[in-house]
């Protein structure tokens, strides 16, 4: 019996294998991407569409990460409504933001999160959402992935240990080296 492609799988199963697979990850990241750009348009009234995206695959992360397929609420829906959520909350928090006198421009979101970031630092913050994604998929072990998605999904470290049959200090162990990774990462972009 040949093996399905990832690509062939419904969303539901997708889920719950892109908390340990990375390759699951990327092609749920793939396929709501369209989603992505449409309510990133829908919702740019006061910043940019690619300030939202990026709000929006963290909600889509989040989804990945709290979905329960118990409930019988299809993860397309639930998705959908934590990628929304994400980006009016994103747009709630960049409403509060002073203009910068004399500028017609609006501040992009990587000063909402830190309002101390000079000019030159500000297009380069942009991507580190994106970036951050694309390293977790491709930088990361496997064990080092699904910590992280585990413990940013708001696991404790003794519910990961648990759950990944590993002592809690071999949580932090794959947790530390995931986040030394991820910050070089961010160096090298």
């Amino acid at each position: 019996m040949k093996p399905v492609s990832y690509e062939q799988l419904p969303d539901e199963e997708l889920v719950f294998l892109a908390r340990e697979n990375r390759r699951a990850m990327e092609i749920l990241l793939i396929r709501y991407t369209p989603l992505l750009e449409r309510q990133a348009t829908a919702l740019q009234c006061m910043c940019d569409a690619e300030d939202l995206m990026q709000e929006g695959y963290l909600g889509l992360i989040s989804a990945v990460c709290r979905y329960d397929g118990s409930r019988g609420v299809p993860f397309s829906a639930y998705a959908s409504r934590c990628v929304k959520n994400q980006m009016l909350s994103a747009l709630r928090r960049y409403r509060h933001l002073p203009l910068p006198v004399g500028s017609s421009d609006v501040p992009p979101f990587s000063q909402v999160q830190d309002p101390s970031l000079q000019p030159d630092s500000v297009v380069q913050s942009r991507t580190q959402v994106a970036s951050m994604v694309h390293a977790m998929v491709n930088r990361l072990s496997r064990r080092e992935y699904q910590v992280c998605m585990m413990i940013y999904g708001g696991a404790t470290y003794a519910q990961t240990a648990h759950k990944l049959h590993i002592s809690e200090k071999s949580v932090d162990n794959a947790l530390q080296r995931a986040r030394r990774k991820l910050r070089t990462e961010e160096e090298i972009s």
